[in-house]
């Protein structure tokens, strides 16, 4: 268990950890893609307002770009 964020209080950390400990492997794996997933889009959301001139592939281009450092091609 990590330390509680001091954004959180003592109650809502007890009931997150309690949620958490009911789950199965299966489910945390799972809760834990979709947060990903979400984060994911949040992201390329802010890259395309920063940038409004982006196709959809650019936008994803420079994700990559920001997480890994590897440039990809812009265009097909």
């Amino acid at each position: 268990m990590t330390s509680r964020p001091l954004d959180t209080s003592s109650a809502s950390w007890s009931a997150h950890n309690t949620v958490l400990d009911q789950m199965g492997g299966p489910a945390r794996l799972h809760a834990a893609l979709e947060l990903s997933d979400a984060v994911r889009e949040i992201r390329l959301a802010g890259i395309r307002a920063r940038n409004p001139g982006l196709s959809p592939r650019e936008a994803l281009a420079e994700l990559v770009w920001e997480d890994y450092g590897v440039d990809l091609p812009r265009s097909t």
